[in-house]
């Protein structure tokens, strides 16, 4: 009995020991099984938005207007007259159209329209003379003013980086202007074009990988490009994008445009300057 006893005891203390190894395996597995390493961040230089082929971008602007235009007709030398003070032409929201074509890294062809247009009505302040018709003091009148740019040009980014880049600019194109008075004594119109041409300068950097600060700027001071035209423009444009993804992107910024053309005895100095909002689509 008691060999019996004994043996039983013996039996149990190896089940026993049996299966506390069999626990104790699988915790020692996963004890020597390696913990994955965290994931490296990502080391892409590039930053959100800079790779693409083709840009369209779409922008509302309301600038304020300040300048004058002038007709001189049958004899009659024209008034300068101020676009604000004199014809009450109201502030208004524009729309401007820009395509860029990236054809390699350092090079981009960029084509723009601008159509802008200016309304008022209100009584004179004072005698004007605008193409060969004398508006007196008082009388009320409705004015409007037609301005249009075509631009097409290219761009080398003589510096680049994937975080920014900084380039030269040359634009040339055309603008169109016209402004007009109408009244019951008579209606009267000044129209001015010219081909455009300017020399500038852009540059990009990017803070963060989604956020780009933009600079731009051209202009230019030209006599006899076309017979009887000068010509002088300059434009400011300043701004930031945030690019949700490589493909979409909203921005917005600030920007002046000045243009002075004389044309023929016609002409107008004008001066657009205001914030603006818009996006950007890109493939």
């Amino acid at each position: 009995m008691r060999r019996l006893a004994c043996a039983l005891q013996i039996r149990y203390l190896i089940t026993i020991l049996a299966l506390l190894a069999a626990v104790a395996a699988p915790a020692h597995a996963l004890a020597q099984t390696p913990t994955p390493a965290p994931k490296p961040a990502s080391t892409d230089p590039w930053a959100v938005g800079e790779k693409y082929v083709i840009e369209f971008s779409y922008t509302f602007w309301q600038p304020n207007l300040e300048g004058s235009v002038s007709s001189d007709k049958l004899g009659l030398i024209g008034t300068r007259v101020d676009l604000t003070g004199d014809l009450a032409l109201e502030r208004a929201r524009f729309d401007d159209f820009r395509f860029v074509i990236r054809p390699a890294k350092k090079h981009r062809i960029k084509f723009q329209y601008t159509p802008i247009k200016f309304e008022g009505s209100g009584s004179l302040n004072r005698d004007i003379t605008f193409s060969g018709i004398v508006y007196p003091v008082s009388l009320p009148v409705e004015s409007a003013l037609n301005w249009k740019v075509f631009r097409l040009g290219y761009e080398w980014d003589f510096f680049y980086h994937p975080r920014g880049f900084i380039g030269v600019l040359v634009m040339g194109g055309y603008t169109k202007l016209d402004a007009s008075i109408d009244s019951i004594i008579g209606s009267a119109t000044a129209e001015g074009s010219s081909p455009l041409l300017e020399i500038g300068a852009a540059g990009r950097f990017y803070p963060i990988r989604n956020l780009a600060i933009n600079v731009e700027g051209s202009g230019i001071k030209l006599t006899d490009l076309a017979p009887d035209t000068i010509l002088k423009t300059m434009s400011w444009d300043v701004s930031a994008t945030y690019n949700f993804t490589r493909n979409f992107g909203v921005s917005g910024g600030w920007r002046r445009l000045d243009t002075n053309l004389e044309v023929s005895g016609a002409g107008g100095d004008l001066d657009f300057k205001g914030f603006w909002f818009g996006g950007s689509i890109r493939y």
